[in-house]
């Protein structure tokens, strides 16, 4: 094959990213809120990892806040947070309309953020199961933001799939899909270390935008956004899921916070777990109050995903340990670790896990063949839990981590699930070792079948 040099080199450059630096801004209160809430529950303390996990460390998804200025006007800003740079993007009616239509508004001195999906950024290493990656890691930094405002003293009022924000998120990239927003109220008066943002630098893009606003997206971006848009219609609404709004939950002021704000900081993810035992208490009280805690928060008694624990040391004395309300629980002491590796792709590093919480859903409720799938509210209270249960798992000092590469029918079996259910995400527990290679961390998407 020949290669003509000039056109492929044009292919392969690149440009900087705007003409001439953009007037710096200074953040109004509302806006110094949302910041506030995204250092504790997105950025985290340790710049070399953010405050949640995700799939390959892709973090396949955007964050915008919308908020009112020292002059009265709701602006929207687009987050940097690799940069940790706040960029002003539109400012006015447009603004306000859309949180009309999403049935938000900004509280006083407070902030709405928004979370908008780009599943190429995992699909371009996990092929189409980034897409699932995608909805669980998002619903991973959605629940933590919750829990970080929670933390931090505010009200939330929380909306999934919320419409009215579409045109606003998909004029600066159109290969995006809304998929949560939450409302904060301005943080108390002493709320503690933390709540002030801080290093955040704040600019209006408005004055530097090129004649086209909105952001072309990369051929393979758009190419993995096709593939989930089928129909002519769908393409041009520009979302491959249906909007709508979806229950919400609220969280008042006066009530001890849900989570510790210590366990935001000591969350990470495990490299792998080492041969012996862990208690079982602190397994069943760690699922246990993850459980609590999501049907406190997004109330909906038998919605899916089930739950299912694993169990795979002994307990002598079972009737110590009260079943949670939507946990089935299986004692298989005798499961071996080659089993294990097996149905977790030959991700060796997990073979010793002590545990494994199987969240799993009726396969019928996943497939949307009659317009009324349930795929996304599975996914998002599933990355919610998981998300629940790493910090939990952080305050009692156990190691876990998220498994997206396994295979669903081996754990079926393994398991005695149903037999037409899915298992759409796992959590592996047990005792830490820090040396272990993950696998996920390597280019080669070695859990997904792919060959180096």
């Amino acid at each position: 094959m020949e290669v003509r040099a000039i056109p492929l080199w044009t292919r392969m450059a690149v440009d900087s990213a705007g003409s001439g630096r953009p007037p710096a801004l200074t953040p109004a209160a509302g806006l110094r809120t949302g910041l506030a809430v995204l250092d504790l529950g997105m950025i985290g303390t340790d710049s070399s990892r953010r405050a949640v996990p995700s799939a390959g460390a892709t973090y396949p998804y955007e964050c915008y806040i919308l908020t009112r200025d020292d002059a009265g006007a709701t602006g929207l800003y687009q987050i940097d947070p690799g940069r940790r740079h706040c960029r002003l993007l539109s400012r006015g009616p447009r603004v306000d309309e859309a949180l009309c239509q999403a049935a938000l508004a900004v509280p006083e001195d407070g902030a709405v953020i928004v979370l908008a999906t780009r599943p190429w950024l995992s699909m371009r290493k996990y092929g189409d199961r980034g897409y699932l990656y995608t909805q669980l890691d998002t619903a991973h930094l959605h629940l933590n933001l919750v829990l970080a405002a929670d933390s931090l003293g505010a009200s939330i009022v929380l909306r999934r799939r919320p419409p009215g924000f579409e045109p606003l998120v998909t004029e600066y990239g159109e290969c995006a899909e809304v998929h949560s927003a939450l409302a904060v109220t301005a943080l108390p008066a002493g709320s503690g270390p933390g709540a002030e943002p801080s290093c955040w630098a704040v600019s209006d893009a408005r004055a530097t935008r090129q004649p086209s606003p909105r952001r072309q997206p990369h051929w393979l971006e758009r190419l993995c956004w096709e593939s989930l848009v089928t129909d002519s219609e769908g393409a041009a609404a520009g979302t491959p899921g249906r909007a709508g709004s979806l229950p919400s939950a609220v969280r008042r002021r006066g009530r001890a916070p849900l989570v510790p704000r210590s366990a935001f900081h000591r969350r990470r993810s495990a490299t792998g777990f080492a041969p012996g035992t862990v208690p079982v208490r602190d397994i069943h009280g760690t699922v246990g109050r993850a459980l609590s805690v999501l049907h406190d928060l997004l109330p909906g008694e038998g919605t899916p995903p089930h739950a299912t624990l694993v169990i795979r040391q002994e307990q002598h004395d079972r009737g110590e340990l009260a079943r949670p309300a939507g946990l089935d629980i299986r004692w298989a002491p005798e499961l071996p670790d080659e089993a294990v590796t097996e149905a977790f792709m030959a991700q060796r590093h997990l073979a010793d896990t002590s545990a494994v919480l199987l969240l799993h859903a009726p396969t019928a409720s996943l497939i949307d063949e009659a317009g009324d799938s349930q795929l996304w509210t599975v996914l998002y209270r599933a990355g919610a839990l998981a998300q629940l249960v790493c910090l939990e798992a952080a305050r009692r000092d156990l190691a876990v981590t998220g498994v997206g590469g396994f295979d669903s029918e081996r754990w079926q079996r393994l398991a005695d699930l149903p037999a037409d259910h899915d298992v759409v995400y796992a959590v592996a527990m047990g005792s830490d070792t820090p040396d272990a290679p993950k696998l996920d961390r390597l280019a080669v998407a070695y859990a997904q079948n792919e060959r180096s």
